[in-house]
């Protein structure tokens, strides 16, 4: 990151993934979740690790009653979850919780419920599945709310500090996490940063500085991970910019924010709580606290257990706790 241009091209490809991300509506719900389907009134969605799996009523009691969360021998009133087949009869239509997903009409009131493979997006218009970079689909709206019981836990895609609770009284409530605390949304539980996988990171308050001292095309720590940040560009002499670009440094390096650039994670240290198994191929890598005597195991990139030395140091190179004292340069006292 050195090299500005590098820097910049990079910031541009982290930008472009953003059409990879989920468009399961379980993704926003805790594991085991129950949904009403909005689209069928005879059906119901199971969240399993952020995937919906639906599940049709039995025959005995054909409806799916969102005021009960159960199968239900008749309903009220069908409105929330009728989907018209009449002018589709033969045709795929769009599934309203997922743009993976998609209803056969078998008939008027027959629906089939698919999805499309490999991530790929559902197109009404072209009636086939296509790759998520030719796609405009957005998640039809409806009131999230009228599809869970109440007290439901929502994730808040655009601040993993905070999160949405489904209350009786006022419906969809913002809700922040406690102080250090981030939230997952698999687990549905408050939890350090670096159990938690944040699809997108929030802003640090005056991350780019204030109107008396704005910072200006530089690079600055996005205070969640080992390797984010982001980068503030000239806006002017007192305008701090107000939406700084996020980017990450490549795997195996770590922010510096002194020197603005990508460094070795050894010599390198992060924010506070931070996953330093973030983008590291190694199955122990030394964790955080001062003294160097604790570690972390990590699988696939992510801190999934913290361990201590005791008296003794971890020595990353070796994967072993020794007696000779470890100076690496982040967690020296």
């Amino acid at each position: 990151m050195k090299d500005p241009m590098t820097a910049h091209l990079l910031i541009l490809l982290l930008v472009g993934l953003t059409s990879s991300i989920p468009t399961d509506i379980c993704r926003l719900f805790p594991d085991k979740t129950i949904i009403a389907d909005p689209s069928s009134c005879n059906q119901y969605i199971t969240c399993n690790n952020s995937v919906s799996q639906y599940t049709a009523c039995p025959t005995s009691t054909p409806y799916f009653d969102n005021s009960t969360m159960k199968c239900a021998k008749t309903l009220s009133n069908l409105s929330h979850c009728t989907l018209s087949c009449s002018e589709h009869v033969n045709q795929f239509i769009s599934d309203k919780t997922s743009c993976n997903g998609y209803y056969f009409c078998k008939n008027e009131t027959t629906l089939l419920h698919g999805k499309c493979p490999n991530n790929l997006h559902f197109n009404s218009e072209t009636q086939s599945c296509i790759y998520q970079s030719q796609s405009n689909c957005e998640i039809n709206s409806f009131d999230i709310c009228s599809v869970v019981k109440a007290d439901t836990k929502i994730a808040n895609e655009n601040d993993c500090g905070k999160y949405f609770i489904c209350d009786k009284k006022k419906g969809l409530t913002a809700k922040d996490c406690a102080d250090g605390k981030f939230y997952n949304s698999t687990s549905g539980s408050e939890v350090e940063k670096w159990k938690v996988n944040c699809r997108k990171i929030p802003l640090p308050k005056e991350v780019c500085g204030t109107t008396k001292n704005p910072k200006r095309n530089k690079y600055v720590s996005d205070k969640s991970t080992c390797r984010g940040y982001f980068y503030c560009a000239d806006k002017g002499s007192k305008i701090p910019d107000p939406a700084p670009v996020w980017g990450q440094c490549e795997n195996g390096t770590f922010f510096d924010d002194q020197k603005q650039s990508c460094e070795d994670p050894l010599k390198t240290k992060c924010p506070k709580n931070a996953d330093r198994c973030d983008g590291r191929s190694l199955a122990f890598v030394s964790g955080s606290r001062s003294g160097c005597r604790q570690y972390l195991r990590c699988k696939n990139g992510k801190a999934v257990e913290q361990k201590s030395c005791g008296n003794y140091f971890f020595d990353e190179f070796s994967a072993v706790c020794v007696s000779t004292p470890i100076t690496y340069g982040f967690c020296l006292a």
